[in-house]
């Protein structure tokens, strides 16, 4: 007897979902995501993982097809698209190339289950009904249609970020528009109550591009002491995020830009230009056929299931784009911007300070910002990242020594366009000066996955990361005089799975947030962490043993785990060795912190006067372009 088939995604009904499948007991149930899967198991109800039944080669494929639709599916419309310029889909790619990665996925997965089950009837709770719908009326299959509330957005869709007014942090997760109308109203208050706004007849200003000032308090202060004027332009976070934030921004000097103050200058052409938009979208979407085609697997689209999504994704962020573009365009106008320093160039507002920049011949310099990872792996994914994005967008990059250089050059950067400055958010690392105190703390550092290719988004690499936190607190707990603690991930998403995790396996368990990462990393016998992530640098430039555990294959590739500079764990089964030999074998301790000593010197040039270093660089480069 063929048994019925239930798809689930992230946003079914749980209620109507438990009562269905109390009527047909002996289902197929396929979950598609990690947070469904959670949601199900902890209800009790048995399902298998719809993503297992992809192989290697269907992740290659889900992979290249959004690599594609992500460069080419707006190219058709480009002339429609483009303001100032500046072609408007080409600003979300990193986020519009990590849509369309889940939005092939899930259809992929749909698509395989129902080719290789057979059934009679399918129980529908995914939101790609009408995709389900033609594959059933070609097999002849019944399909029974139940409603789904999840909405499909970008990554960045949720403004999220932490306000510690006190001793407990307050963690936010908002709406984009419900953050710009915040953002509005606080930056008014801070005007009024301090003088952080720019002065027009100022000279050498240099735009900083979301910049956090707590993590590159240093190299504000350099600015100050070297008359450069730091112009702070964040989007994505507020600048002052608690009192240590506002006194960082006093005592540098810095002045905070507020691009609302030049809406009036802008108004009417904003209005235009968004109407206009508004319109174009309408007849761009019309396409029907053309989207179709793009959209589909085998030759069946899955086109109208996420047409509204990406609309709104496209009308919401596209004006957002019409507006900022136009306000910068008034801002290089009245303000003498010597540099455009931004730490990532992927980012949409990146993007969007980069190139109207380059409209008014203001060079643009990015600043690496974190470790890279080296795998070949990630070079099909290059236009996408963060460190070395190919093509550069930026007309330079400063990295963190003659290692990471090699890595830029690799990605086809120009020898003199990548220039070794080190890494001004570690100089307070390399300058601390507590003394070391090992008080029996091991630390975990929840980094989270990277959500980059297919594979890594399927719901057991997450499941893999849990499994690793599950058996490092057996482990500990096992050990006397040892406690385990966690530093969560800022990510608001990860931390809410942590959280819950650790809920589960022992609330007890201390999570903490407030806390600086020299502070903790001091003050532990160990930092734990996950692929590779920068804290590992940050732990070694502080004498403590780095375990960094791989939950990705290509982890064991990157250069610092085949170094020996940390210890690198591909097997759970491997953790507890690992943990005891850090602690309990001062051999095996010494001989691990001097290799990450070795590496340590190899990977950061400068260390602990980046900052002042950079800042002269920059400098330099300012009184070079003004002759």
């Amino acid at each position: 007897m063929k048994k019925p088939i239930f798809l689930i995604d992230n946003g079914a009904d749980i209620d109507e979902l438990k009562s269905k499948i109390t009527e047909f007991p002996n289902s197929l149930v396929f979950t598609l995501d990690y947070e469904i899967h959670l949601l199900l198991q902890k209800h009790g109800i048995s399902h298998e993982l719809g993503e297992d039944i992809l192989t290697k080669d269907d992740f290659n494929k889900i992979d290249t097809n959004s690599i594609n639709l992500t460069e080419n599916c707006f190219k058709k419309f480009k002339d429609e698209l483009i303001i100032e310029n500046i072609f408007l889909p080409e600003l979300i790619e990193h986020e519009l190339f990590q849509y369309f990665l889940i939005q092939f996925l899930k259809p992929y997965v749909i698509l395989k289950i129902l080719e290789n089950y057979q059934s009679e009837q399918i129980f529908d709770f995914t939101n790609f009904h009408d995709f389900i719908n033609k594959i059933t009326n070609n097999l002849k299959i019944k399909h029974f249609i139940f409603q789904n509330n999840y909405t499909s957005n970008l990554y960045h869709d949720k403004i999220k970020f932490t306000l510690n007014l006190g001793k407990i942090p307050l963690n936010f997760e908002i709406s984009r528009s419900r953050f710009s109308q915040a953002k509005k109203l606080t930056q008014k208050f801070i005007n009024i109550t301090n003088n952080f706004e720019p002065k027009i007849n100022s000279k050498n200003n240099i735009l900083l591009v979301n910049f956090d000032p707590l993590e590159y308090s240093d190299l504000l202060y350099e600015f100050n002491k070297n008359n450069v004027n730091s112009f702070l332009l964040n989007t994505r976070k507020p600048v002052i995020t608690n009192k240590k934030s506002l006194d960082i921004i006093k005592k540098s000097n810095s002045k905070i830009l507020d691009l609302n103050k030049f809406y009036k200058f802008k108004s009417e052409e904003i209005i235009f230009e968004k109407n206009s938009l508004g319109k174009k979208l309408i007849n761009i979407f019309n396409n029907q056929e053309y989207f179709e085609n793009l959209f589909s697997i085998n030759n069946i689209s899955f086109w109208n299931s996420i047409k509204n999504s990406l609309h709104s994704i496209c009308l919401s962020r596209f004006n957002e784009s019409i507006e900022r573009i136009l306000l910068l365009n008034k801002v290089y106008e009245l303000y003498d911007i010597s540099i455009i320093f931004v730490w990532i160039d992927v980012g949409q507002e990146e993007k969007e300070c980069i190139l109207v920049g380059k409209s008014f011949s203001i060079e643009s310099i990015m600043l690496q910002h974190g470790r890279f990872q080296t795998s070949k792996i990630w070079n099909k994914f290059a236009k996408y990242l963060g460190q070395f994005p190919s093509p550069l967008l930026s007309d330079k990059q400063i990295v963190w020594g003659n290692i990471t250089k090699q890595y830029a050059l690799n990605y086809n950067h120009k020898e003199n366009n990548v220039l070794i400055g080190g890494s001004p958010r570690h100089d307070n690392f390399f300058n601390y000066t507590s003394p070391k105190c090992e008080n029996g703390i091991i630390l975990l550092a929840t980094t989270g996955t990277m959500f980059l290719s297919s594979d890594s988004c399927i719901t057991n690499s997450q499941i893999k990361y849990d499994n690793y936190i599950r058996e490092i607190y057996r482990i500990v707990k096992s050990l006397p005089d040892k406690k385990l603690v966690i530093k969560s991930h800022p990510s608001q998403i990860l931390k809410k799975f942590v959280k819950d995790l650790i809920k589960d396996i022992d609330p007890s368990i201390e999570i903490v947030e407030n806390s600086t990462n020299q502070e903790l990393f001091n003050n532990c016998e160990m930092l734990i962490t996950f692929n590779n992530s920068t804290t590992t640098l940050e732990a070694m430039s502080l004498d403590t043993p780095v375990i960094s555990l791989q939950t990705e294959n290509w982890a064991n590739e990157d250069d610092i785990a085949q170094s020996d500079a940390i210890v690198s764990i591909s097997k759970i089964s491997d953790c507890e060795d690992a943990i005891k030999n850090i602690l309990y074998n001062a051999e095996f301790k010494k001989s691990l912190l001097e290799k990450s000593h070795v590496f340590l010197n190899g990977y950061m040039s400068n260390p602990g006067n980046a900052s002042h270093n950079i800042v002269l660089m920059l400098k330099n480069l300012i009184k070079k372009n003004s002759c």
